[in-house]
């Protein structure tokens, strides 16, 4: 399998496309390898679907960004049904450990992401960045 040193986690929103760019500059002035990962997580299957389909949306932009700074970058797409899960925090529970086992798998070196995602409120650190910092077993980078 692949190893891939920069391991972006975007979802789209202002802080991803922050951590988009922190990613590709870090990729570009070491000449490293780099993947991106969206995790779509929904209650409903359509609703799944419909955020597989902005994932893909995401990636491409975030791949034809790469290309435009001769970055080759690897997409990493992950569509999970939530049906199941009813607990409170286990949206972001779910992201956060598709995150960190994409990072194991691929024996990431630094994971780059934005503070806050397209759903968050409050201003702090959102709940999936605190938790990947939390549990990571490699560098965090994360874009305000």
């Amino acid at each position: 399998m692949t190893q891939y040193e920069i391991l972006l986690a975007t979802d789209g929103s202002d802080c991803g496309r922050k951590a988009e760019i922190a990613a590709m500059k870090i990729t570009k002035s070491y000449n490293i390898r780099m993947a991106a990962i969206y995790v779509a997580v929904a209650k409903k299957d359509s609703q799944r679907e419909e955020l597989v389909s902005h994932g893909e949306e995401v990636l491409e932009r975030v791949v034809e960004m790469g290309g435009d700074m001769g970055i080759d970058v690897h997409k990493i797409l992950v569509g999970v049904s939530m049906q199941r899960f009813s607990k409170m925090g286990a949206r972001a529970e779910i992201i956060s450990q598709s995150i960190l086992e994409a990072a194991r798998m691929y024996k990431v070196h630094t994971i780059v992401m934005g503070s806050e995602g397209e759903t968050e409120i409050n201003p702090e650190l959102g709940s999936v960045a605190q938790a990947v910092v939390r549990k990571a077993r490699c560098t965090v980078l994360v874009a305000r």
